[in-house]
Order: structure tokens, then sequence, then C-alpha cells
């Protein structure tokens, strides 16, 4: 099992004034990306790394602690509200004040709770918020198994006194409309049990020699295990070294890239010599892989509306060594070439990122159906737009990391409809190798991974 914020509290916290001291850190965190996320809608992850950045001073142990402890309270914030909180105070209408007050009474029982229920060692997490803060009185018997949600929540209304009767519904941990807005093939509860399970990390082998780079890792101390169908994707759980300090990754014999990420370049597959357009290329992550599967051969166009993603594209093209990527600024209204010259074209479009909620957790609660909405229409011109861009005989893929049917399949149809020169292209599922009719969605349980949407069409004329 992992090592979380409450064991690292155990073995690095040895004086009571260094405890109260990241105490007040976390709070003052907590308390800030709260009333930012909940009530200014700003995005959680930003924000924490704005603090960091602005807190150098703090160990890395340190910044640890916190950001499991900050995720921790938005991924069970749907649970705490109602646990911690009164009856009446829903997330949709906390007052900005609630949070400001850092030396509340909720706050050693909605930063307990956050440990708890996300299932770390609590040993430590009591000697912080229990003792120091009044939470509890005496220690409770220890959780039968860290990985049992209802033998969690239930130690943690121990904590809390007297047993209540709030009952918990896994529905409340994700938004209200959220079962309208997907079509899953399980059962809604199955998927959001896994979005309350974060991720393991996954890196990219892009080396022409996978076998050293493996060894090199495995030498670092991370345990690597590769993908069945997809060699070049290394699953290394939830490693404590600092990945950006390895010679594999300064070197560019390695990306940070999560597998359904990854999973995108599978199905677009690129063959040497051939010509591509990634035109929401971000920072350039499907750039590179499209790149790597050109093997040098043929050139990749990356563009984006930011300036700075694409700095970053190409400093990560730098230290992969691909030197057929091509960089420009695009704002989604003419082909950025010669329209038709294209043999593929990659639209990795903008999106809610609902497929990303176990790695931020935190965006559940600033998202609204009038997002998803809004979205769908972007995504729809973008597409129509990137179409210009495929010769006769091409391939466009369209991709989002969310999970929506508005923004994926609806879309698809809708462009289907608009452009009846192009038609849907079946593909074998990158991760399983099970046929497609041309469009899959890819869950949680499918890899251990983000929720992914993939559609690929050929232009017919």
């Amino acid at each position: 099992m992992r090592i979380g914020a409450a064991e690292i509290i155990i073995g690095i916290m040895l004086s009571e004034r260094k405890l109260n001291a990241q105490a007040r850190a976390i709070k003052a965190v907590v308390a800030e990306l709260l009333r930012r996320v909940l009530i200014e809608h700003m995005p959680a992850d930003r924000t924490l790394a704005a603090y960091l950045r602005s807190h150098r001073e703090m160990g890395s142990r340190d910044r640890r602690v916190i950001s499991e402890t900050v995720y921790a309270v938005f991924r069970w914030w749907g649970w705490l509200r109602r646990l911690v909180f009164e009856d009446e105070v829903q997330s949709a209408r906390v007052a900005p004040e609630v949070f400001l007050d850092q030396n509340a009474a909720f706050w050693p029982k909605l930063l307990a709770g956050a440990v708890v229920l996300e299932g770390l060692p609590y040993d430590g997490l009591l000697r912080m918020w229990g003792d120091g803060e009044g939470l509890i009185t005496s220690k409770p018997a220890p959780v039968a198994s860290p990985r049992d949600l209802s033998a969690r929540a239930d130690f943690f209304r121990r904590l809390l006194g007297p047993p209540d009767n709030k009952s918990l519904a896994l529905e409340e941990l994700a938004p209200a409309w959220l079962a309208d807005e997907v079509r899953c093939p399980r059962q809604l509860a199955e998927l959001i049990l896994w979005l309350q399970r974060r991720p393991p990390l996954w890196l990219r082998i892009q080396s022409s020699e996978p076998k050293a780079v493996i060894s090199e890792l495995e030498q670092a101390g991370l345990d690597v295990k590769l993908h069945p169908h997809l060699p070049e994707a290394a699953n290394v759980g939830y490693p404590r070294i600092n990945l950006y300090t390895l010679p594999a990754y300064r070197e560019g014999r390695v990306e940070i890239q999560d597998l359904a990420s990854q999973a995108v370049g599978r199905v677009c597959a690129p063959t040497p010599g051939q010509r591509w357009w990634d035109a929401c290329a971000g920072g350039g992550g499907k750039t590179l892989v499209l790149a790597q599967y050109l093997c040098g051969k043929g050139n990749v166009v990356a563009t984006d509306i930011r300036e700075r993603k694409l700095r970053e594209a190409r400093r990560r093209a730098r230290r992969g060594g691909f030197h057929n990527i091509r960089t420009r600024l695009w704002l989604g209204r003419r082909v950025p070439s010669r329209p038709g010259s294209f043999d593929g074209v990659l639209v990795d479009a903008p999106c809610t990122c609902s497929g990303t909620w176990r790695r931020n957790p935190a965006a559940r609660w600033s998202l609204s159906r009038e997002n998803i909405v809004k979205m769908a229409e972007i995504q729809t011109k973008l597409l129509v737009c990137a179409a210009e861009g495929v010769k006769p005989g091409g391939v466009l893929v369209y991709a989002t990391c969310s999970f929506f049917f508005a923004e994926n399949e609806a879309v698809v149809r809708q462009f289907l409809r608009l452009r009846r020169d192009f038609v849907l292209e079946p593909f074998e599922h990158p991760l399983n190798g099970e046929p497609t009719a041309g469009m899959v969605q890819i869950w949680p349980w499918d890899g251990d991974c983000d929720a992914m949407f993939v559609a690929k069409c050929r232009r017919q004329r």
C-alpha cells in the first residue's frame, strides 16, 4: 500500500512545534482552495501549484503532506460537507467567510475526515488533529481494512463522537446531474468508486532501447510494469522519488503521460513518411506520440491558441530529440497549411476534463451542465474546421478526456451529418484489442487510467 500523508507525518514530524506549523500550513492551503474552487470556480491544481511556488522554503515532504491532504478534501467533499458541516450547508451555497476563519471548529474534523476517508494510516493524523485540536478523547479501534470504504466511513463517524443517522450515498461524491450526462456500461456507483481512487503514474518510453530504460528506472527504485497492449506504456505506481531529476526523464528517454492519452496515439497510428497535424496540441504530449510513430520520417505540425503551451511543446520535443515537429499558433479558423494537405489530423479538443477527475477531484465541484453544452459547441466547430486539413483518403481523429456523451459521440454524429465525405473507420480498442465501430470510450477500469474518448474517421473524397 502506498505511503500517504498521515504516515509521512509520523516519520518526519518530530516536534510539536513542527506539527503545529504543518497544521497551520495545511489549513491555510485548504481554506484558500475551498474558497477559490467552490466559490470562485478556480482550478484547484493551479492554485495549489501557485501556492507551493510562492513557498519554496517548504521541503519536499511538507509539500507532499499538503498536496495529498488538499486532494483528499476535494475527493471526499461530497461526504465531508454532510458529516462535518450542518445539514443545511451544501457545497453550492457555502459562504466564503466559512473558509476564511482558520480557527473555526470544523477544521480538525474536515482534515481528519479527508485523510481517513482516503484510506491513509491515521495515527499521525490523530497526533496532529486529534490530540492538538481536541478532535477525540480516546483512540478508536484500528480500521479493519483501509480499502473498505464502509469501514473508513464508520471509523470517521467514531472520531466525530456519538453515531448519527446521516446516510451517505455514493452519488453524493459527484455532481447530482452526473447520471444524466454519462452513458456508463456499468453501474454508475462503480464509476464513482473508481473516481475515488487516485490513479497510478504512467510513463511513456520514447527510447529506441526500451529494455535499457526499464533497467535504468528499476535501478532508480521504480517498480515498472509494462502494459500488455501498449508496451511503451509503463505503470510505475505511486513513486516517492522526484521523476524530474532522473536522467531518463531529463534526457528525454521517458515522458510522463497517462495510459489513456497514450492510447490516442495508437488509434492515430501514423506511419513513417506521413504528414500529421495535431490541431489542439497543448503542451505537446500527443504530438510527441505522433512523432515517435513516424520514426523520424515525416513531420507533425502542432498548433494551439496558447503560445506558452507551444513553448512547452517545443521544449519537450528538444528534450526527446524530435526534429520533425513544427509549432504554430492557431485560432481555430483556417488550416495552418494548404487545405487537404495532411495524411492525418488529430483534434484533441478542449473539454470539461471529466476524465481526469481521479487526478483533479476538485474539478467535479466547479463544473456545471452549462459548461458541457458550451464545450460541445466549441468542439463541433473545431472538428469541422480541422477536417479541411485532411486529404482525400486521410484520417481524422477526434479525442477528449471526457466521459460525457454530449462532448463525445454526440459531437461526432453532428460532424458526420455536416461532412458527408467522412465516415467512421473501425479500429481495435487500443487497451484490449477488441474491435470497435470507429468510436471508443476508455473508462478508468480499462487500464487504471484516466477516461478518454476517441473516434476515427476517414475522408472518402
